[in-house]
């Protein structure tokens, strides 16, 4: 993703936030100040806004969400970069990681980051079912570290896509698989020095997100490359909207001979079995 005249594209980063005061502001200091940053915030009540815009007076603050799907929507369709990366606020992947994920773009339209760790049994269960729903190898199904084009994400139906909190990251990987474009994983993904690692993920997180995945319906995929841009080129904005209308429509039935003209012929009700009295029932069973 290279172009001329510049030794790299614009790359915005979206990191959600909920009440990650103390995490940002780290976060925020070791981010490089030649990136877009965009915080989507579903609604702290720690200060955390308070503390982006002091540590980062030039980054956009986007206050809508109710969830994380909604969040790092919201994100994505505020940020202006040619090179879209996610991360995430609790230093869980370090921001120095991020000239690797968009690197990454240049041979794929979409990358996902990999750590080095041991994984339990309810994320190796996880990592089956999404490599083979994906049809690619997927080694760390948590790992929110995540790069795309900007002009694939007309193509990804993301507002469905709020309803899901949990493994949202793996759910927006789906949806570029279903849509036939090129997916990438980026391994060794390190963390940051000061981030603290956490419980691992339940049985009952990773059943939520395995069903997830089984609910996606696969439709047939579109298999056109997504449109490969310049990075001083400008990024069409197409609406789901305008890509429904290019797609070929299904052929509508005719109507029937006997409808009014513009009305649709109403189906006749069935008529109801007629109702047997007490009297008559006991009659019929003793026969």
């Amino acid at each position: 993703m290279h172009g001329s005249g510049t030794a790299r594209p614009a790359v915005s980063v979206i990191v959600p936030t909920l009440n990650e005061r103390r995490n940002v502001e780290r976060l925020l200091t070791d981010l490089d100040p030649g990136y877009e940053l965009v915080v989507s915030d579903g609604g702290s009540v720690d200060d955390t806004v308070e503390a982006v815009r002091r540590v980062r007076p030039d980054c956009r603050v986007v206050t809508q969400g109710w969830s994380r799907g909604t969040s790092v929507v919201a994100g994505l369709q505020a940020a202006h970069g040619d090179a879209l990366v996610l991360l995430e606020a609790d230093g869980s992947t370090c921001p120095s990681e991020i000239p690797r994920m968009v690197t990454a773009l240049d041979d794929a339209d979409l990358a996902r980051g990999s750590r080095a760790r041991r994984r339990p049994v309810g994320d190796s269960a996880l990592a089956a079912v999404a490599s083979a729903r994906l049809g690619t190898r997927v080694t760390d199904p948590w790992c929110g570290a995540t790069a795309l084009r900007r002009s694939t994400v007309p193509r990804l139906g993301l507002p469905d896509l709020t309803r899901h909190a949990a493994g949202f990251e793996l759910l927006l990987a789906f949806r570029a698989a279903q849509e036939g474009l090129s997916m990438c994983e980026v391994p060794g993904i390190r963390a940051a020095p000061w981030h603290q690692p956490y419980a691992v993920n339940s049985l009952a997180e990773n059943s939520r997100v395995i069903r997830a995945l089984l609910a996606e319906r696969r439709c047939p995929a579109r298999t056109v490359p997504a449109p490969r841009v310049p990075v001083d080129g400008v990024v069409p904005k197409i609406s789901d909207r305008a890509w429904l209308r290019s797609s070929p429509a299904a052929p509508r039935p005719a109507p029937s001979a006997s409808a009014a003209p513009g009305c649709r012929p109403t189906p006749r009700p069935r008529a109801a079995p007629p109702r047997r009295s007490a009297r008559a029932a006991r009659t019929a069973r003793r026969r």
